[in-house]
C-alpha cells in the first residue's frame, strides 16, 4: 500500500499515481514505456549480472555508490528521470499541480525526451535520497519502504537554486531547474557512475511525521 499526500487529502492507493490521454499512443509505450521498464528493472535489481553496489560516506552522507555496472545506462536512466519530470508539469492531475515549469523548461524536457538526448549531467542535474537502510535477519542493510509516503512534488528556490523534489515510497528525487550563472553542481546522476543519498531515521522520521500530520488534517479516501 502507498500513501499519497496532496494539500488537500490523504489517499492510501495501491497502485501509481496514473494518468491517460496526455501523450500519445507512441510516445507512451515506445518511448516512456521503455524507459519506465528499464528505470524498473534497474532500480529493482531485476537485470542478471548486476553489479554489487559499495557504500561511501561522501561530505559526511552515507551513499550507495553503483559503479562500473554494466546494466547502468546513463542514457537510459537520465531520461527516465527527465519524463517524470516532465509529465508532472505537464499533467493536469491535483497531485502535481505544484510543478509548473516555464514553457521553455518544458520544451526542452520534451526535446530531449523524445529524440532521447539526455544531456550532460549537470543539465537539469539529479540527486537521489533513498529511506534508510535497515538490518535484514541475514545481518546485512536493506531497504524497507513499507508505508512510506509518496507526496505531491513540490518546486522551491533556495540560494538561487529552483529545484523540483519528488518523494516517492520514501525516495527523494531532487531535480535542479535552474541555478546562478557560474555555480558548480555535482550530480548523483553521472555518465559513469550513480551515487544515492540514503537518508537517516531521524529525516525518515521527520517524513513519517509530516505524513501522520496530514492524514489527521484531511480525510480518508481509498
Amino acid at each position: 500500500m502507498i500513501v499519497y499526500l496532496n494539500p488537500k487529502q490523504a489517499q492510501f492507493k495501491y497502485n501509481s499515481e496514473y494518468e491517460g490521454g496526455i501523450l500519445c499512443q507512441d510516445c507512451d509505450t515506445s518511448v516512456i514505456g521503455k524507459l519506465e521498464d528499464y528505470a524498473d528493472k534497474f532500480l529493482h535489481g531485476k537485470f542478471p549480472n548486476q553489479a554489487t553496489p559499495r557504500i561511501e560516506l561522501i561530505n559526511g552522507q552515507e551513499c550507495v555508490v553503483r559503479e562500473n555496472d554494466p546494466t547502468y545506462d546513463y542514457k537510459r536512466f537520465k531520461l527516465f528521470l527527465l519524463s517524470m519530470l516532465w509529465r508532472a508539469s505537464i499533467s493536469s492531475r491535483p497531485f502535481f499541480q505544484q510543478v509548473r515549469l516555464g514553457q521553455k523548461v518544458q520544451e526542452d524536457l520534451r526535446k530531449m525526451i523524445l529524440e532521447g538526448k539526455p544531456g550532460e549531467p549537470d543539465e537539469y542535474a539529479c540527486f537521489i535520497c533513498m529511506p534508510p537502510l535497515m538490518p535484514t535477519p541475514d545481518g546485512g542493510r536493506g531497504l524497507y519502504t513499507y508505508d512510506m509516503p509518496t507526496m505531491s512534488p513540490i518546486i522551491a528556490t533556495t540560494e538561487g537554486i529552483e529545484m523540483c523534489r519528488f518523494v516517492i515510497e520514501g525516495t527523494h528525487y531532487f531535480f535542479i531547474i535552474s541555478k546562478p550563472l557560474g555555480s558548480k553542481i555535482l550530480p548523483g546522476v553521472e555518465r559513469n557512475k550513480l551515487t544515492l543519498g540514503i537518508s537517516t531515521r531521524e529525516e525518515q522520521s521527520k517524513l513519517h511525521q509530516q505524513m501522520i500530520e496530514m492524514m489527521k488534517n484531511h480525510p480518508r479516501k481509498t
